[in-house]
């Protein structure tokens, strides 16, 4: 395993991959800004200065750069707000990091590509349709000016399994289990990915210290109805809690693009990166709302 600081690690992803180095690297550097944890290094990546982190004096030999304002609509409502984190910021930081000995490793977004089609591949081009997709671009285009050190990895939907973790699947279970309905795109696909097989692929592609552009993401492309209409099943809940709706039904995700799936022909091919099943994923957080039962986590790695 690399030692990698991860910048933005009060984050759920970066709180995961922070935890992954540590079990190998205790003094492993982890940043925050808006949280208070005393694990981990204040830092505001619009000011990046990162010498008072010593990253190469402590053995570091990569940072991982997961901190964004990634929610889509405060991109598109607070613009300005959001390119300040998303590219004046980060892309300081990256010319800061370009001086070391460090690879940098900028965690990107399938919203980079336009959803017409999907099924895209590493070395598709893009053309995103958000305010968020064209911050995280314009990383992309512009790391490869700064360094040749460098990793940009495209992430899909990524959720956990515990109850109460907030991700795609614990608030729809959550929903659904007050009995209150749901409205499911039925017309917007992505390749949902669980959280451990998102950091065990990022290790992989480290050991094989991979540089580029390579997408992230399981190969099963699914819709929220589809995942809500399976949740509720399993949770034995009425169907009919889950209303079908076309994405664009709903005035603030006009202009989203509706196929953001990719296909990880780089990661296939140069690591030997597993993910679990999303169906099975389903099974197991609709347990966790089944009184008296266990859930199935102890039984996905």
């Amino acid at each position: 395993m690399i030692k990698t600081a991860v910048i933005g690690a009060s984050g759920y992803i970066g709180s995961h991959l922070l935890e992954r180095y540590r079990g190998k690297y205790p003094d492993c550097v982890g940043t925050t800004f808006s949280s208070h944890i005393s694990e981990l290094v204040h830092f505001d990546i619009r000011d990046p200065n990162i010498g008072h982190l010593k990253l190469e004096e402590t053995g570091h030999q990569a940072v991982i750069i997961t901190s964004a304002k990634p929610n889509i609509s405060y991109c598109e409502n607070k613009t300005q707000q959001a390119y300040e984190v998303n590219v004046r910021g980060t892309l300081n930081l990256i010319k800061n990091i370009s001086k070391t000995s460090l690879k940098i490793i900028f965690l990107s977004t399938d919203y980079v590509f336009d959803g017409i089609e999907g099924n895209f591949n590493d070395d598709y081009s893009t053309a995103p349709t958000t305010v968020y997709g064209k911050q995280k671009e314009v990383i992309e285009k512009e790391i490869r000016n700064l360094t040749d050190n460098f990793l940009v990895l495209r992430l899909s939907k990524v959720y956990g399994l515990k109850k109460g973790d907030k991700t795609i699947l614990d608030e729809g279970a959550n929903l659904l289990n007050q009995n209150k309905q749901v409205s499911a795109a039925s017309d917007q696909y992505f390749c949902p990915t669980y959280i451990n097989d998102l950091v065990q692929a990022i290790i992989n592609i480290q050991e094989k210290d991979l540089t580029g552009y390579m997408n992230i993401c399981s190969p099963e492309m699914w819709s929220r109805f589809e995942m809500h209409t399976q949740l509720a099943h399993h949770m034995d809940k009425e169907i009919s809690l889950v209303k079908r709706i076309n994405l664009y039904d709903l005035a603030e995700m006009t202009g989203r693009p509706l196929n953001t799936s990719m296909i990880c022909s780089r990661l296939s091919q140069e690591t030997e990166t597993r993910f679990i099943s999303f169906q099975d994923a389903i099974v197991n957080v609709a347990r966790n709302y089944e009184k008296g039962r266990a859930p199935l986590d102890s039984c996905i790695s």
